[in-house]
Formats: structure tokens, C-alpha cells, sequence
């Protein structure tokens, strides 16, 4: 199936989004491989952080293992990962994409690497003035930009880049999930 902004819409509606919180979605790697990239001990569970999530010290990471990768969510859009850790976590082939909200500062982030090359990285891709730096199979979805929702958008750029469409089934995995300490918020 092709990534759409559509689907993406419909999957937004059927779950609850937070106002800030890093999405990350990673293809062809371990959950021990995307956690060391981010630098998240999954031997030092933590509560979870909806309630205290901007007064924390720390970042609060859920990784879950779906079929072909890993998600992971971060709720107080304050850690996610930046290049280096996107490319550590795509070594031999795996392919990452994050997403972070932030509507203090309406700014909608949108990273992705693949086989440890960074492959597009914009703080709010929304606003770019020049297509050049954005991939080839990235810009027919781009082109869409003004008039699509664009956490939708992201997470259609998301499914591009891994491969991997998500459904609200893994979304809901976060539900049930433990979350494990991170590398301090900025």
C-alpha cells in the first residue's frame, strides 16, 4: 500500500495525541539497538510521564517491538533524537524516521536516516523554502504540505522511509507500555 496523508488522518482520529511527544519509527532494528542509540536503560523502568512530563529530568522513552521494527514515543517532545542517534540506530540497513510536536512553539520536526546515512532532518519541514534537501521519494508527499493535516503528513513521510504502515493497533501498544529512562530533557 502507498502512504497516504488520508490514512495518516483517519489513523489520528482513532487514537489520542498529546500535545508534544517524539514518534520514532525504525525498520530492520532491535529495540536494544534503537535504545542504545537513544541512550534509554531498559533496566531503569520509570513511571509514566503524561502527568510531570515538562517538570521531569529526564526523558521517558516506550519502545515496543512490532513486526519489521520498533516504535517508540517520547511525551514531552524534549528528547528526541537527533541525527547522530538516527543514524546509529539504522547501521546495517535499518531505515528511521521521528516526528516531533511541539505546539508551545507549533513546530512539527521531521528527521529520517536509513543504512547510517542522514537522510533529510528539518526542525519544522513545513516551512522550507527549497525542495533540494529533501529526497526524491519524499517530495510527491511534500507537495501536499499546505493543504494536509501535518502530524498526518509526518507520519506518512514516516511510513516511506521504513516501509512500515502503521496501525492503530501498534499505536495502542503505548498503552500498555513500560517506559524506561532516557538521556535528560533539553
Amino acid at each position: 500500500m502507498a502512504a497516504t496523508v488520508e490514512y495518516y488522518d483517519e489513523l489520528i482520529d482513532a487514537i489520542v495525541v498529546p500535545e508534544s511527544f517524539s514518534f520514532l519509527v525504525v525498520a530492520g532494528a532491535s529495540r536494544d539497538a534503537v535504545a542504545h542509540a537513544l541512550e534509554v536503560d531498559l533496566h531503569d523502568p520509570v513511571a509514566h510521564p503524561w502527568d510531570d512530563k515538562r517538570d521531569a529530568e529526564y526523558a521517558a522513552w516506550a519502545l515496543v517491538e512490532i513486526d519489521g521494527g520498533v516504535l517508540g514515543i517520547e511525551y514531552s517532545g524534549c528528547a528526541d533524537p537527533g541525527s547522530e542517534a538516527l543514524t546509529t540506530m539504522t547501521k546495517g540497513g535499518a531505515a528511521a524516521a521521528v516526528v516531533r510536536t511541539d505546539d508551545e512553539e507549533e513546530h512539527l520536526r521531521f528527521g529520517c536516516a536509513r543504512d547510517a546515512v542522514l537522510l533529510f532532518d528539518a526542525p519544522d519541514f513545513r516551512s522550507l523554502d527549497d525542495a533540494d534537501p529533501v529526497p526524491p521519494e519524499l517530495r510527491p508527499l511534500l507537495a501536499q504540505g499546505s493543504d494536509a493535516d501535518g502530524l498526518a503528513l509526518a507520519l506518512a513521510l514516516t511510513e516511506v522511509v521504513t516501509g512500515l504502515e502503521l496501525t492503530p493497533k501498534q499505536t495502542m501498544l503505548f498503552s500498555t507500555a513500560q517506559f524506561f529512562r532516557g538521556p535528560p530533557t533539553r
